[in-house]
C-alpha cells in the first residue's frame, strides 16, 4: 500500500473513532437527562420571587406561609425560587400601595382579603389559612377571668366593649355587627385592657397563646366562653401586571389541594392551635363581614375551609 493511501486510511479510521466517541458521549447525556429530568430542569434559569422575611419577626405562622408558597411553586412545575428580603420590614399598607402601582421590592405578599384590596392588587383566591384568621378568642383582665361567662348571645356581648386597633379590619367588622369597640394604637391595646379601658380584646386563635407569653400581656387571661367567627381569607397577592405568576401559583395551590398535600401542611402547623382553642366547647358567634362580598370567596369548595 502506498504511503498516501496508508495515511488516508489511518485518518479515516481516526475520524470514525472520534465520531464514535462523540456519539457515545451524546447518547450518555441523553440517557442522563431521560433518567433524571430534574437535573435538566436545574439547568434552566430560575425566576426569583421576592418576599418579606417575616420569620425573623416571630410571626407564628411565617414558616407555614413560606412552606405553602414553596409547595405552590413545586406543584406549578415552573422555575421559581423564593428570595427573602434582607431589608427592614415594610409596613403592610406600603406593601399594598407599591404593589398596586406595579412597583416595590416584593413579588408576593400575604394578607387578609377585602373588596378594596382585590381592586388594588391581584389575589390568588385559595385561602392559605383555610379561613382560620376569621376565628377570634378574647383576652380579658386576669382579675376577672369569668367576666364573659354569662354571654350566650350577640345581644349579651354587646353590653361589653371590645378593644381593637385604629385601622384594623376587625374594628369595622365588630361594629357592623352591633358590638361596641374602643380603638387604640397597636402597641397600646394590651395596656389599655390592663387599665380596664375596655372589657375584652379579640385576637386570632393562632396568635393569642404566643402573645400571652409576652411581658406586655401580663395580668391578662384568655376567655373560655365564646369564639367569634366571620368569613374571610388570607390570600397570596401579586402586582396587577403579574398575571402569569398569579396563574402559576393558582395552578400549584389547586394541585396541592387536590392531592392532599395542602391539607397535610395545614394540619401540621394548625392542629395545636385548633386543640388549644377547644372550639366545640365554646359559644360560636357568627358575624357578617362587610368588607368582602361572600360571593367573591370560594365558599362552595369545602376543601378550602376550616370547620371545627
Amino acid at each position: 500500500m502506498k504511503s498516501s493511501q496508508l495515511r488516508n486510511s489511518v485518518s479515516s479510521t481516526s475520524r470514525t473513532r472520534d465520531w464514535g466517541t462523540v456519539a457515545r458521549l451524546l447518547f450518555s447525556i441523553f440517557i442522563i437527562i431521560a433518567s433524571d429530568p430534574c437535573r435538566a430542569a436545574q439547568a434552566k434559569p430560575q425566576t426569583p420571587i421576592r418576599i418579606q422575611d417575616l420569620e425573623k419577626t416571630g410571626d407564628p405562622i411565617a414558616a407555614y406561609i413560606v412552606e405553602v408558597l414553596a409547595l405552590a411553586i413545586r406543584k406549578s412545575g415552573d422555575d421559581y425560587i423564593i428570595v427573602k428580603s434582607t431589608e427592614a420590614t415594610i409596613p403592610q399598607a406600603r406593601q399594598i400601595v407599591e404593589m398596586s402601582q406595579n412597583q416595590g421590592k416584593l413579588d408576593v405578599i400575604w394578607t387578609m382579603t377585602s373588596d378594596e384590596r382585590e381592586r388594588q392588587i391581584l389575589p390568588i383566591r385559595i385561602p392559605i389559612d383555610k379561613g382560620f384568621f376569621g376565628w377570634r378568642i378574647a383576652f380579658v383582665h386576669a382579675d376577672n377571668p369569668q367576666l364573659l361567662q354569662g354571654v350566650k348571645t350577640i345581644k349579651d356581648l354587646s353590653q361589653f366593649q371590645a378593644g381593637q386597633g385604629f385601622l384594623w379590619p376587625d374594628t369595622e367588622i365588630l361594629r357592623s355587627n352591633g358590638l361596641p369597640v374602643i380603638t387604640g394604637s397597636d402597641e397600646a391595646l394590651a395596656n389599655m385592657l390592663r387599665a380596664k379601658r375596655f372589657d375584652y380584646f379579640p385576637r386570632p386563635v393562632i396568635a393569642i397563646w404566643n402573645e400571652q407569653k409576652n411581658h406586655q400581656y401580663r395580668n391578662l387571661a384568655i376567655d373560655k366562653t365564646f369564639i367569634l367567627h366571620y368569613p374571610t381569607a388570607f390570600y397570596f397577592f401579586v402586582a396587577p401586571n403579574q398575571k402569569k405568576l398569579a396563574a402559576d401559583l393558582t395552578r400549584g395551590l389547586e394541585k396541592a389541594v387536590a392531592d392532599g398535600s395542602f391539607e397535610r401542611t395545614f394540619n401540621r402547623y394548625f392542629q395545636r392551635f385548633i386543640q388549644d382553642a377547644d372550639i366545640k366547647n365554646r359559644v360560636i358567634f357568627e358575624l357578617k363581614n362587610p368588607l368582602i362580598n361572600d360571593r367573591s370567596l370560594p365558599l362552595q369548595n369545602p376543601k378550602l375551609w376550616f370547620k371545627p
